[in-house]
């Protein structure tokens, strides 16, 4: 079965140590946090898919700010597993230290439509 892919872009941000964000127009939502590692920190959470359609290629943007907002570190997370309609998946991206909070938001994603058109899956 052949499947036509559909590039979408959309951003659902999160800030702190800790986060959990949606956007309200957005399919996704991400619960993570920052776990602090002797050599690098990372960011681990789950991306949750609250679409009607399965979803590949996700692309995190992780951005370090320092204590004032700014924008100080960024990273890219892609994830290339689909995530089904209704489900999760895990994400694990390691960060540079220098950060005194992040902001996590999903940068872009692939739906994954049926082939034959959206009455078949």
């Amino acid at each position: 079965m052949q499947r036509l892919l559909l590039a979408v872009s959309l951003i659902a941000v999160g800030y702190g140590a800790a986060g959990c964000a949606s956007a309200s127009d957005s399919p996704f939502r991400l619960e993570w946090q920052v776990s602090p590692e002797s050599r690098s920190p990372s960011v681990k959470g789950r991306v949750f898919n609250g679409g009607s359609l399965p979803a590949r290629d996700l692309r995190l943007l992780i951005e370090g700010l320092d204590s004032s907002g700014r924008v100080v570190t960024t990273t890219l997370g892609v994830l290339p597993q689909i995530v089904e309609s209704g489900g999760s998946t895990p994400f694990d991206v390691p960060v540079p230290g220098t950060a005194a909070s992040y902001r996590v938001s999903v940068q872009s994603f692939q739906w994954v439509l049926p082939a034959g058109g959206a009455g078949r899956r």
